[in-house]
């Protein structure tokens, strides 16, 4: 959570673990959390090692958070991403659901 969305307000971070919970429960990716993020090309932080630093408070409130009171903030999407720093552009192209943060 912190190195997914680090520079978010608290709902962003909600939102990313939000996300991560909505694909768990999608047919379209694996079953558990951990998969879900270490799939292969899914989360930048994975690849780049930053998933390994601990997790800050905010984080593990947004997680909580997600787990209870703001369950379905994202509204049931499987994706998330910053337009203003996004390298790859296909996410352009699907409808937004819901704008959150950056």
């Amino acid at each position: 959570m912190r190195a997914e969305a680090q520079t978010e307000p608290f709902e962003g971070k909600v939102a990313v673990a939000d996300v991560v919970l909505n694909r768990v429960e999608s047919p379209q990716f694996p079953d558990t959390i951990k998969e879900v993020i270490y799939e292969p090309g899914q989360f930048e932080p994975v690849s780049n090692g930053q998933i390994n630093k601990p997790a800050d408070e905010k984080s593990i409130e947004a997680v909580d958070a997600a787990l209870s009171d703001m369950r379905n903030i994202t509204e049931d999407s499987l994706f998330f991403y910053n337009p203003d720093i996004a390298t790859n552009r296909w996410l352009d192209s699907r409808e937004t659901a819901v704008v959150i943060g950056d």
